[in-house]
């Protein structure tokens, strides 16, 4: 049967190899279950950008409850963060932060700064407004303003998982079995090569992938829904566009914004795509519109000289995420099974901090009984017309002209059969279209549900009637 470990570890992404640092920095045996090398197809943080976004994801719809839950995750991560990369640290490398975030947005979009001017200030952290045109290396849009929040990083996504990958491979309490998972249950984890891991406890931080290894996809022992955010990000050569910093747009048509970013080797990172898939094919390669879409924001919303840029490669990962779009960390009701996930966008920037929560529940039973990112909480989905007063038919119009301010004609056909449907249903004439509108909902009752829903009804008629 092999050996028994404290703790199995069900991942290789960001979360998880935190989780498993942090473990092994506490005495445990750790075993961790996950492809060590390759491409890594579909992978969140090996796509990711690495923003440490303490204040840029806020926006204006977001409750206020949720706000200053998350705020406050986030600057705890931030502040666990330097003795997080002392302890990744090998001789000669530690991945190190950079500082300072611009945000920057259309004349016609400034309102959009002020939720993260007002979480900044109220944190106490440094906030400053310009004019986007004084953002150092870039050529803004005229009329543009932008915030300078000097205390918002970013790291190397690419160097902050070797450094991880190392500090776990190197530690002597780990075993790193480079396999993928199929199935969980209480006290074993089966691989796709046979293999049969058994522990004391397991943690599932397997993204987007997690629900799916747990009989039943989890819903027997109270793991709520897990979505994925879809995501295609590029690396480019742009030796005309030099930004020595994060710069990025705030949240925007259900994404993330666009953002820039230089890496290490002198290339700029953008990104990013964000769409909703309820079925994820880890495998599915970027598409020309998610392509498009990206390269026609980056030039419209940043710089225009960033159409000349040279594209030296693109990712597609996928973001885990839930309906209340808090993470899930902690036990399920089945004590010996865990969860380390749904971190959405976040997922690099709160590792640290989750990795210790997680640790503390492992050692002291309870302890994340009453938080807020704990699995079993209450997690009521909202309606749609809850949604809608979010601002979520703006965002819709924004998600429809990302590639250009006039419809393709394959938009004017879904904007067509998709206003045919809602006629009838309101006129009181029941429709197929309209029964499958309401069941994808049930699916995924999350305010990135909206462009689905929008695309549903031509894609079951074939187009406009």
């Amino acid at each position: 049967m092999g050996d028994t470990f404290d703790v199995a570890v069900v991942g290789a992404g960001v979360i998880a190899l935190a989780v498993a640092e942090q473990l092994l920095t506490a005495g445990l045996t750790v075993a961790v279950v996950g492809e060590a090398s390759g491409l890594h197809p579909g992978h969140g943080s090996r796509a990711a950008g690495a923003m440490l976004s303490t204040f840029s994801e806020i926006e204006a719809g977001h409750d206020p409850q949720r706000v200053k839950v998350e705020t406050g995750e986030r600057l705890a991560a931030h502040d666990a963060y330097p003795a997080w990369l002392d302890r990744l640290a090998s001789p000669g490398h530690r991945p190190e932060l950079t500082s300072g975030t611009w945000v920057l947005a259309a004349a016609n979009r400034a309102g959009d700064l002020t939720p993260i001017q007002a979480a900044a200030a109220a944190a106490g952290h440094n906030v400053e407004q310009h004019p986007g045109t004084q953002i150092p290396g870039l050529r803004a849009p005229a009329g543009s303003q932008a915030l300078w929040l000097p205390t918002e990083a970013r790291i190397d996504s690419g160097l902050l998982m070797n450094a991880l990958t190392a500090a776990v491979r190197r530690h002597p309490n780990a075993t790193w079995y480079d396999t993928t998972a199929v199935a969980v249950s209480p006290g074993c984890v089966r691989c796709t090569d046979a293999t049969e891991i058994r522990a004391g406890r397991i943690v599932l931080a397997a993204g987007v992938q997690t629900a799916a290894l747990l009989p039943g996809h989890g819903c027997r022992i109270g793991v709520p829904p897990i979505l994925a955010g879809r995501g295609v990000s590029m690396l480019l050569h742009a030796p005309q566009v030099s930004v020595p910093h994060v710069v990025r747009t705030p949240n925007a048509a259900f994404a993330c914004g666009t953002h820039l970013m230089p890496r290490h080797d002198g290339s700029l990172y953008l990104g990013a795509t964000n769409r909703l898939s309820v079925d994820p094919d880890l495998g599915q390669n970027a598409t020309l519109d998610e392509i498009a879409v990206l390269a026609t924001d980056a030039a419209r919303h940043l710089d225009p000289r960033l159409t000349t840029a040279q594209l030296k490669q693109h990712r597609v990962g996928y973001r885990p995420y839930t309906a209340d779009h808090l993470p899930l960390i902690g036990r399920t009701s089945e004590p010996s099974l865990l969860l380390a996930t749904a971190t959405y966008r976040c997922g690099i920037l709160l590792a640290p901090r989750l990795a210790a929560l997680l640790a503390d529940e492992i050692l002291h039973p309870g302890a994340l009984d009453e938080h807020p990112y704990r699995v079993l909480r209450p997690m009521p989905a909202p309606d749609l017309p809850a949604v809608l007063d979010t601002g979520a038919s703006t965002a819709l119009i924004e998600h429809l002209i990302q590639a250009g301010a006039v419809l393709p004609p394959h938009v004017a056909a879904q904007l067509a059969a998709f206003t045919d449907v809602m006629l009838r249903e309101a006129a009181g004439q029941a429709t197929a279209a309209g029964h499958a509108l309401r069941r994808l909902w049930g699916i995924a009752p999350v305010v990135e549900s909206v462009p689905a829903l929008f695309e549903l009804p031509a894609r079951l008629t074939g187009g406009a009637r």
